[in-house]
């Protein structure tokens, strides 16, 4: 029998002002404006199914088909004669999404629509805090309230079983158990400020290479333990109103129409009364949409929304009997459900708040909760400022703007702070800050960004790849394609390949720029459609060529590339934007701090598109390694939302990870360098050694076809644990600069049977001389079962601050479902007798303290 997680209740710490939104006088309502907020909602949530009655009897056959589909890129239509109005949806996940067109992409121009913006969700994974979660979930709601906004889409769930993925940084980490408990306070938080949240991608999104066309296919144990936990907590604990599809297909089909995902499992099991809504343009037909469960399309690819699959397309089938009337009823009730329990018909709505001081420090606090302090030796860290009179800063990521670009999550905010603004705002002018762009030496690096005119769609500089068959360069086999830079390295060895790569540069500076074609292969360079240079060679050769660029002109750039080799496109250009190799690590040398702020951008870690490989970008290693050679003591400071590997790890005194931080990034991060803020942050994904070592890869269950999931339920440090692959950081790891000592583990029972829960006690003392806060970790492991289990299962966390010196108590409770795995044979979760092992630690591979205790059923 399933059974029913326990819960912490979380305690909001925003709370919204309440306003009077006003609109038409919703159904059955009538309430004085003397009357207390809650109470009124709860007469409003009492009434829902009643008035959800009351307005389909009276709605026609159109009415009601206009409701399944999409209106504008975000919206579906108003019923104006029965008092329903425009349902209105936005991007995104940690920020509500700037105002675009009514019926396009482009932006509408709006001088209002900034939104405060939230580290991502792996910022709040790594805090593995709750109180964070909701605090995230509030600003949120709130801001997309105030907004006018009825449906926020996120928050994601999707797991990051690859290193590669390209929306790993919108998600909430790789254990099913950490973001299950986690979603719920902030789809809670969220639909508390009466805004729907949307938890998305449902489900088995893993990777954006082809995500429309990869056919998902993993067991059935696989699917319910790893890949759904995060959105049945979000159901019935969260009770998200809606949920948004995934792009992939699910064993031949596209998820949104999969009958088992929706139809057997999403409102069938877990008996969820919301909507199911599509992403933008996915691969659906009417038929199997309408009879599977899917309740709203949004965005497909059509002249007209009557020519969506949900309009009248359906319109046709309901008409000619194929499709029965009750099954468009039911999405038609789900989707008034959703309107009335938001208060879209109420003009006692919620109104919300948008970039308040308590919302931009809200964002402050969640990212310094969740900036994890990787290494930390000699104690380099934290800095001390009555020390330091010269800090040279360095790195790609030190006067990066994070917030426009990623894709869908992109936000529009009033300011952000860079890291290097945050150490200015933190040291002041007492200490000399230097500033200076590195760039490796050794090879052709690619053309800047700071040249390239072009944009992808998420928001960054970008090359427009396309593919082709053979050396024609006429037959097209893929276009839809971008890089980040002027470098292609062919992935297969054994044929060649053929691309074109194109964007606009504009110079910045008038004059002669040198151009530079490192080569292994054939490939040619056009500028405005004038070839200017074209070279082939079969060992790697550096070709040179001068030409004239005027800085008043854009220019367009078309590389060709044909061979199994590699091509980059580089220069020497007037003004140089970095700063001679011997010159900056002799600053280094000199400097009182070095601190180099690097890792990834939204030009690597974005929507549509997967990474290549888990290096970090533009030769930033050997930079790195040359700077850790002239001075030891450089903090090597990383963003990002997925791995990278590290080369120079065993070199690096302080290591820092800090996501992507919203818009206070700059200045949390100083407070963890200067130790104003204790580092608390711990790992939400592993950090493989190398790519190789990763499940999708090492079993060779990554291409554009279809992902088998080869690993099972084996995902993330479960894989590592099994395969006995020491990572270079395992999950949930993170530092302090205090330390915690793990004491007298108790167990309430020593034998459980049938559904009786266990509580689980431990001590911990913080033992330096610093008040911090510490993740505890529970960790299970099926001493003897009878299907493979992993040796170690995440069971339990809690987050407990302790001034120097204090012991603390903290308390986690297993129940029948933490014991039990997905039985194929019942169909059911199934907790076998015997011996069970209870750890306690401060990483999966940092147990402290471990009891047994035996269960029978």
């Amino acid at each position: 029998m399933k059974r029913k997680r326990l819960f912490v209740c979380i305690s909001m710490l925003l709370m919204t002002a309440v306003g009077c939104h006003q609109q038409q006088q919703a159904l059955n309502l009538a309430l004085t404006p003397a009357t207390p907020l809650s109470a009124h909602k709860q007469q409003r949530l009492a009434n829902v199914e009643q008035n959800v009655e009351s307005l389909l009897a009276q709605m026609t056959l159109d009415e009601k088909i206009s409701l399944t589909h999409a209106n504008a890129k975000f919206s579906i239509a108003a019923i104006e004669r029965l008092g329903i109005h425009e349902m209105w949806m936005s991007d995104g996940p940690h920020g509500v999404r700037h105002e675009i067109e009514r019926y396009s992409w482009n932006s509408a121009n709006w001088q209002d629509d900034q939104s405060t913006y939230l580290p991502p969700l792996t910022a709040v994974a790594a805090s593995w805090n709750r109180e964070m979660a909701a605090l995230h979930g509030n600003v949120l709601g709130s801001e997309a309230r105030q907004r006018n906004k009825d449906v926020i889409l996120g928050p994601g769930v999707n797991l990051a079983r690859l290193p590669l993925y390209g929306r790993n940084f919108e998600y909430l980490g790789e254990d099913p158990f950490l973001a299950a408990k986690l979603v719920v306070p902030a789809v809670k938080a969220i639909q508390s400020n009466d805004v729907a949240a949307s938890v998305k991608h449902y489900a088995l999104n893993t990777q954006e290479l082809n995500r429309i066309g990869v056919d998902a296919k993993p067991d059935e144990r696989t699917l319910r333990e790893v890949y759904l936990p995060a959105f049945e907590a979000a159901v019935k604990q969260g009770n998200t109103h809606t949920i948004m599809g995934a792009y992939n297909r699910y064993y031949g089909t596209n998820a949104n129409q999969s009958k088992h995902l929706v139809m057997d499992i999403l409102k069938g099991e877990w008996g969820y009364k919301g909507v199911l809504l599509t992403d933008w343009n996915v691969d659906i037909n009417t038929y199997d949409a309408a009879m599977n469960g899917l309740d709203i399309e949004m965005g497909t690819a059509v002249d007209s929304f009557d020519d969506y699959f949900l309009a009248q397309p359906l319109k046709l089938m309901i008409e000619s009997g194929k499709v029965p009337m009750a099954v468009l009823d039911d999405k038609v009730r789900r989707i008034l459900r959703v309107q009335l329990s938001i208060g879209m018909m109420d003009k006692h709505r919620l109104s919300g708040q948008r970039n308040t001081t308590e919302h931009h420090q809200a964002a402050r606090k969640i990212i310094s909760e969740g900036i994890v302090l990787l290494k930390n030796e000699q104690k380099v860290l934290p800095l001390e400022a009555s020390k330091l009179k010269n800090v040279l800063v360095l790195g790609p990521n030190a006067e990066v703007l994070h917030s426009q670009g990623g894709g869908s999550s992109e936000v529009k905010p009033l300011y952000e702070i860079s890291p290097l603004q945050g150490l200015q705002n933190k040291l002041g002018a007492d200490v000399n800050i230097t500033v200076m762009r590195a760039q490796n030496s050794a090879g052709v690096a690619p053309i800047a960004t700071d040249y390239m005119a072009t944009r992808h769609w998420t928001g960054t500089p970008q090359w427009e790849l396309i593919r082709y068959k053979d050396d024609g360069f006429a037959n097209i086999e893929r276009q839809d394609d971008w890089i980040a830079n002027s470098s292609y390295k062919s992935s297969n060895a054994s044929a060649p390949e053929f691309v074109r790569m194109s964007t606009d540069i504009k110079p910045l500076e008038s004059g002669e720029h040198i151009l530079k074609l490192a080569l292994k292969g054939q490939a040619s360079l056009r500028i405005n459609g004038k070839q200017v240079m074209s070279e082939q060679v079969g060992k790697e050769q550096v070709f040179e060529q001068a030409i004239e660029l005027d800085n008043n002109q854009t220019y367009q750039f078309e590389l060709q590339y044909a061979g199994m080799g590699h091509v980059t496109l580089g220069w020497d250009a007037p003004g140089a934007l970095f700063t001679p190799e011997a010159e900056y690590l002799a600053a280094a040398k000199d400097a009182d701090a070095v601190i180099y702020f690097g890792g990834l951008s939204h030009a690597d870690d974005r929507e549509a598109i997967d990474r290549i490989d888990m290096k970090l970008p533009n030769g930033q290693d050997a930079v790195i390694s040359k700077l850790l050679q002239a001075n030891p003591n450089t903090v090597v400071f990383l963003n990002g939302g997925s791995a990278v590997e590290m080369p120079w790890v065993d070199e690096a005194q302080a290591i820092v990870w800090g996501w992507y931080g919203g818009m206070e990034a700059g200045n949390a991060y100083a407070d963890v360098l200067f130790g104003d803020v204790n580092p608390s942050g711990k790992m939400p994904i592993t950090l493989p050694r190398t790519l190789q070592d990763t499940a999708p890869i090492k079993l060779d269950d990554y291409n554009a076809v279809e992902s088998l999931y080869k690993e099972g339920v084996f995902i993330g440090y479960r894989w590592f644990e099994q395969q006995k692959i020491t990572p270079l950081f395992p999950f949930g790891h993170g530092l302090s600069y205090t330390q915690f000592q793990y004491s007298d583990i108790k167990l309430s029972a020593n034998r459980l049977k049938g559904d009786e829960s266990l509580i689980v006690t431990a001590k911990i003392t913080n033992t330096g001389d610093s008040a911090g806060s510490e993740v505890v970790q529970l960790y299970l492991q099926d001493i003897e079962s009878s299907v493979p289990r992993p040796a170690k299962e995440l069971k339990g966390f809690s987050k407990i601050h302790l001034q120097p010196g204090e012991t603390g108590m903290v308390t986690m409770t297993l129940n029948q479902r933490d014991l039990s795995f997905w039985d194929v044979n019942s169909a059911d979760w199934l907790a076998e007798p015997g011996e069970f092992k209870v750890m306690i630690g401060a990483s999966v591979a940092d147990i402290r303290l471990d009891k047994q205790f035996n269960y029978r059923n």
